[in-house]
């Protein structure tokens, strides 16, 4: 089994009134008190709050959440403080997740509002990095649910202050590794601090050696000495996990080309964070492109194994459920099966759920139905047996992503074309088509959707797909609610109409209306054998841009990523252009993310996602082959 897929729930019993883990044999804090030992050691230790003051954002990493007591407490130091930062990032690494009623059986009085505040968003116990929002979002909690050992090597940030607090090094020695501390200390930034309970020789000389200043200073309680530390390396090394990062924070002006999914999403992200934001579309209302669907599912893809896709759309779905409290209107995420395409998938599902991998998936994120049980749900016979994804569903696309984009106050010019960008005095300048200046801004990120054809190079395999629905009468599916997904997928508004598709058609060589339509009747024949696919009345179509990867493309543009008459290679040598599109039929999923992605490049924030994953979706990896 590898370190990721060891995660498990955390089992802790009540010894005399204290937190007790029987696999490690000790206790979650201080007997002489949580919240006492959090302040002295990990606030006081670090100069909190006096080291943050001032300061536009601050970046905590922690090694153990446990019951999260460190991280409660310094939300409240960090609410009570009037001099604090402008946003805090507190990042903490857990492979043994506690449970929510674990949460608020041992909170400790002095954060009993914060630990309810806390469970409210408390994640399922999944891998991977889950990020909880508080204080309308000027604190995120980012949680890494994974072994320290595989943390430490996909962390994707830098942090001003660490905090060492996982059990007695005698007890768990996986997180006191000389390896485990030396790969930490590379994501610190220079004088970062570090305070610790423990007083190990064997921790103080790795953490020396890693670059830490350390020194023994007056403990808390009945531990006469603790640890703190600043880094200082007197050596300089090749930061092998190193991410990248502006940390510029230029006049805050954000120039966005594209007023579609991506669009909307980078536009209320940047605005969020105080920037000055610009949107120019060459069409006449925002989302009139593949994003106008009236309707679209939403859901990860769901995989035997962690691989890209399914941690990258697991990473976008959660992005979107935490969005969609804001705009609950316009989401209707009331559980979405997907039938499975014959009994040897079916099987292979199976499988899964009796080996728990690639981990045991928690009952409201993942689960096995058979043929009867989702024939029961849906009110149809269906060939095979489903997953049931009980979080996702439908969204209303069209509609959300234009209230969104009106929300976020950004300057919209719609009926205008960018003929090509340019880098003068620091700032990226639009021109029309008559060479005439239409915006400018210190930032700008490309979201192009199909368009991106037509200006990516030759060195980009992209390819332009076109998808049609079919458009039923609602009538022939009085029983069938919301959606469904599969070899096809079905969508019922509830509004006398039904979809079913959709093609994947390679633009320009699109089949005859009547060889869509019959595809599409396959699609739906194969979940739902005596279903009428009736007569059709319409498409929906729109055009998909996808890379032959089939992972969208997101970061920084690089030369000869686009066309030189588009943008010229020497102003594609920068920090400050990025793209955020080619996301196929999941532009749903990966929008958000994308946004929060390069909005972390660009203010220099901790990273959504791991350091693989960025990899995988940045627009170099195309580049690096040819």
């Amino acid at each position: 089994m590898s370190e990721k897929e060891e995660i498990r729930p955390a089992q802790i019993t009540d010894q005399d009134g204290h937190p007790y883990s029987a696999e490690f044999g000790d206790i979650y804090a201080s007997r002489q008190g949580a919240v006492g030992q959090a302040l002295h050691v990990f606030i006081k230790g670090n100069n909190l709050p006096q080291a943050w003051q001032n300061r536009p954002g601050f970046v905590i990493l922690e090694n153990g959440f446990g019951l999260g007591t460190n991280f409660l407490t310094t939300l409240k130091t960090w609410r009570e403080d009037l001099n604090r930062s402008e946003s805090l990032h507190f990042v903490s690494i857990e492979k043994f997740p506690v449970s929510k009623e674990d949460l608020l059986r041992f909170a400790d009085p002095d954060v009993a509002s914060e630990t309810v505040e806390l469970v409210q968003q408390w994640p399922d116990c999944v891998p991977g990095v889950h990020r909880l929002y508080f204080d309308d979002g000027r604190v995120v909690l980012s949680l890494y649910f994974m072994d320290v050992a595989f943390a430490s090597k996909k962390l994707a940030l830098r942090y001003d202050a660490l905090y060492l607090d996982g059990f007695s090094p005698a007890k768990n020695d996986a997180m006191w590794k000389r390896s485990v501390l030396t790969s930490l200390s590379k994501f610190a930034k220079p004088e970062a601090t570090l305070a610790t309970w423990c007083v190990s020789s064997h921790v103080r000389e790795d953490l020396h050696n890693a670059g830490f200043e350390v020194q023994k200073v007056q403990g808390f309680g009945k531990k006469s000495q603790m640890t703190v530390g600043i880094y200082r390396p007197k050596f300089s090394h090749r930061r092998s996990q190193e991410v990248p990062y502006s940390e510029k924070y230029p006049d805050r002006s954000l120039l966005i080309i594209g007023a579609g999914m991506a669009g909307a999403a980078c536009a209320c992200e940047f605005a969020r964070r105080g920037w000055k934001v610009t949107v120019i579309d060459e069409r006449r209302v925002a989302a009139s492109a593949a994003s106008a669907i009236r309707y679209a599912i939403a859901h990860f893809q769901p995989a035997g194994d962690e691989n890209l896709l399914f941690r990258l759309s697991r990473a976008g779905f959660d992005v979107l459920k935490e969005i969609s409290r804001d705009f609950p209107e316009y989401f209707h995420l009331n559980g979405l099966p997907q039938i499975a395409r014959d009994e040897t998938e079916y099987k292979k599902w199976e499988r899964w759920f009796q080996n728990n991998k690639p981990f045991q998936f928690p009952h409201n994120f993942l689960r096995l139905l058979s043929r009867e049980e989702v024939s029961d749900l849906i009110g149809y016979g269906t060939s095979y047996g489903a997953l049931l994804h009980p979080a996702a569903g439908l969204v209303e696309a069209g509609r959300f992503v234009r209230e969104r984009l009106f929300s976020s106050g950004a300057l919209c010019l719609f009926n205008t074309r960018v003929s090509g960008l340019r880098r003068e005095e620091g700032k990226w300048v639009a021109y029309g088509n008559a060479g005439e200046e239409l915006a400018r801004a210190a930032v700008c990120i490309l979201c192009p959707g199909s368009s991106l054809l037509k200006i990516a190079s030759d060195n980009v395999p992209v390819t332009n797909w076109h998808g049609r629905l079919s458009l039923l009468s609602g009538e022939e599916f009085p029983k069938l609610k919301g959606a469904m997904t599969g070899p096809g997928y079905v969508i019922n508004d509830g509004d006398n109409w039904v979809g079913v598709g959709a093609t994947y058609e390679r633009e320009g060589a699109s089949m005859e209306e009547r060889e869509a339509h019959r595809q599409n009747a396959e699609k739906l024949h194969k979940m739902l054998p005596n279903a009428v696919f009736g007569t059709a009345i319409g498409f929906y179509e729109g055009i998909r841009s996808a890379p032959s990867d089939r992972l969208p493309l997101i970061g920084s543009v690089l030369p000869g990523f686009l066309i030189e008459g588009f943008v010229s290679e020497k102003d594609s040598v920068n920090d400050t252009l990025f793209l955020n599109t080619g996301m196929g039929s999941r532009g749903l999923i990966f929008s958000d993310l994308g946004a929060r992605i390069i909005a972390a490049q660009v203010t220099g924030e901790p990273y959504p996602i791991e350091k693989d994953l960025l990899d995988a979706v940045n627009p170099a990896r195309f580049l690096s082959r040819t």
